[in-house]
């Protein structure tokens, strides 16, 4: 009887200790998901810039660490930056803000939150003499959309993602909460 009763008391240990490691320490709560505060987005983020990439060859951008919203509304994250643009042929250069949105995609294979479909909402340049061109500010739009797109803003610390990888999980959808990242995980297909 005794020996009945440590196994049993063993097994349960065992089942609780796994459902504390699973979604726990993990991230995970019931149901599988993974939730992911504005706050917490907003730090990740940050440590992803200052972003410096060269665009369409011919314009070097610098843009600093966004201030991010959520848009639970129309499933997507807002996003004000500051940035500089320096056109290389003639060396021009603006500096402005950039105001933008995007969805959130999840990279299976570093385990981030990239975005995605960026949209520029608005773009204002100074060219140091004043306004800068029209035609200026739409060509440095298009040039932050593509330096924005596919942008690591979060990253599962590399515990977490053992543990998904262990446990078999993948990403069935993410969604955007008023004040809360929710990505659902689902088997992942065998």
């Amino acid at each position: 009887m005794h020996r009945r009763f440590v196994a049993t008391r063993r097994g349960l240990v065992l089942a609780a200790a796994a459902v504390a490691v699973l979604p726990g320490c993990a991230g995970l709560g019931a149901g599988r998901t993974l939730r992911i505060d504005a706050a917490e987005l907003q730090r990740m983020a940050a440590g992803e810039f200052p972003l410096r990439r060269r665009v369409l060859e011919v314009i070097d951008l610098e843009v600093s660490a966004p201030r991010l919203g959520l848009l639970p509304e129309r499933q997507r994250i807002a996003a004000s930056v500051e940035l500089s643009a320096r056109e290389r042929v003639f060396d021009a250069r603006a500096d402005g803000r950039l105001d933008f949105d995007a969805v959130l995609r999840w990279a299976a294979a570093d385990q981030t939150l990239r975005l995605a479909d960026v949209r520029v909402q608005r773009l204002e340049l100074d060219s140091h003499g004043g306004r800068a061109p029209l035609p200026a500010e739409r060509l440095a739009g298009l040039a932050a959309e593509r330096a924005l797109e596919g942008l690591v803003v979060w990253r599962l610390p590399p515990e977490r993602a053992e543990r998904l990888r262990r446990a078999g999980l993948t990403p069935e959808r993410i969604e955007i909460e008023t004040d809360v990242l929710v990505v659902r995980f689902t088997d992942a297909p065998k």
